[in-house]
């Protein structure tokens, strides 16, 4: 039984950094997509001040 709390101790933290990692993942994801939309918003005013 003594075993059991290594095991879980290195699970545990696995698990926190497999966590860690996704959120920092999706934060990159959600900073790329939100740049595309400004730069769409921003294209048509450009694009009208030019024609």
């Amino acid at each position: 039984m003594t075993m059991t709390s290594p095991i879980l101790a290195t699970a545990f933290m696995v698990a926190a950094a497999a966590i860690l990692a996704m959120r920092a993942s999706v934060h990159a994801v959600s900073r790329k997509s939100m740049v595309k939309v400004r730069s769409r918003q921003r294209h048509p005013a450009n694009t009208k001040t030019q024609g």
